[in-house]
């Protein structure tokens, strides 16, 4: 027998602001979203629960999380660790998609997808990006076509350019794989983008935006990540984006957070929005659980910084309480334009019937109370209620 739950009274943000409204869900989806909806469902039985004076928005999607741990270029003693599901919930995560980071050879691609479908089964939706930022990239089946078209939860692709971490790949190799991404999602009926690592090198965006203007590949499918990660790079996304790309902002890179020379998230996406990048075009995601080694002049290690997976939501408040970015639209860059990105929306980032019931209620201080996802609690006033089987 399906499990009902009725949410009432909430102010919803679908993310387009749709004022209050019931909410219900079963079978891991919205089932009806109304002015107003009875409490008798008959021989069903359904869980009330009264938000009034709450906010509803979706569940956040972050396309760009470490679950297996990252970091490692310092040595050993520098990789991070796995994420736990308990982690990633009460911070109004909802949808996670897993990736690689500068280590693509002790951490294998293979155990990549094996914590993905643990955290799926754990009880939120999870993906994943086959590649790294070796080149020729890490595949589960040989080759990142293969990959897209057959595996579930592979949705794209990754890699690294303008890094001295990278392969220093030519242009003849990303074509290839960003053309092998395309044609597989294509194929698969899945989004089939590449994901990529930019880091602070001088080629900055010159090789994505001269592929964007002599070849046929969809702009709409690069989406460089850390952008806002130095002042040049940022400009010249904002010219990315314009161009039919979409650029992905760190939400875990910031001065605040130890990364000097950063941009704070939440105002390099008014400043997107200042110089009339559409919100489509733009993303969030947190990086999470990433870490980035810093050296002296001389090549000398002298410390970590590593990015948390609270992040997210910290600058989704920043964006509202400090940059005055209206709430509906300040979701978008969280939810419906990340889902739409990856290819999930309007199941995910998005609230209406028939769509997957991940949301978030929030006080009038934005700060989460409840997480749902795949219609059931998640979270409650910052505890997971979501465990892994060894927490």
């Amino acid at each position: 027998m399906m499990d009902l739950l009725l949410i009432k009274n909430a102010d919803v943000y679908a993310p387009e602001h749709l004022g209050k409204r019931d909410v219900l869900m079963g079978g891991g989806k919205i089932l009806k979203l109304q002015d107003h909806l009875d409490e008798n469902f008959g021989d069903l039985s359904a869980e009330i629960v009264d938000a009034s004076g709450l906010m509803m928005a979706p569940g956040f999607v972050d396309q760009h999380v470490h679950v297996i741990g990252a970091g490692g270029e310092a040595g050993f003693f520098s990789r991070t660790p796995e994420m736990q599901v308990s982690q990633i919930v009460p911070h109004g995560i909802t949808t996670v998609v897993g990736l690689h980071g500068t280590d693509g050879t002790a951490r294998n691609i293979e155990a990549l997808y094996a914590k993905v479908c643990s955290l799926e089964a754990e009880g939120i939706t999870a993906r994943m990006l086959t590649g790294s930022f070796e080149m020729p990239s890490a595949s589960l089946t040989g080759s990142v076509r293969r990959d897209i078209i057959f595996v579930d939860k592979v949705i794209g692709a990754k890699t690294a350019l303008s890094d001295r971490r990278s392969s220093q790949p030519t242009r003849a190799e990303v074509e290839h794989l960003l053309a092998q991404a395309y044609t597989a999602g294509l194929v698969s009926g899945k989004r089939g983008y590449t994901h990529i690592h930019m880091g602070n090198g001088k080629r900055r965006l010159d090789m994505l935006m001269d592929i964007i203007r002599e070849t046929e590949l969809p702009p709409y499918l690069m989406i460089p990540t850390h952008v806002n990660r130095d002042e040049s790079l940022f400009e010249q996304s904002i010219e990315f984006a314009k161009l039919g790309g979409i650029i992905d902002i760190t939400s875990g890179i910031a001065p605040e957070y130890g990364f000097e020379g950063t941009i704070k998230p939440s105002e390099a996406i008014r400043r997107c929005l200042d110089a009339g990048v559409d919100p489509r075009q733009v993303t969030m995601s947190s990086d999470a659980n990433g870490c980035m080694a810093v050296y002296d002049s001389q090549g000398n290690y002298a410390g970590l910084c590593v990015t948390t997976v609270e992040t997210i939501h910290k600058e989704f408040k920043s964006l509202v309480q400090d940059e005055g970015i209206p709430m509906e639209t300040a979701l978008l860059f969280v939810t419906a334009s990340p889902a739409a990105a990856i290819g999930m929306y309007p199941q995910k980032g998005h609230l209406a019937e028939g769509a997957d019931g991940d949301l978030i209620l929030m006080d009038s201080q934005l700060s989460i109370r409840q997480v749902y996802a795949k219609g059931k609690l998640a979270a409650r006033d910052g505890v997971s209620v979501l465990h892994g089987a060894f927490e």
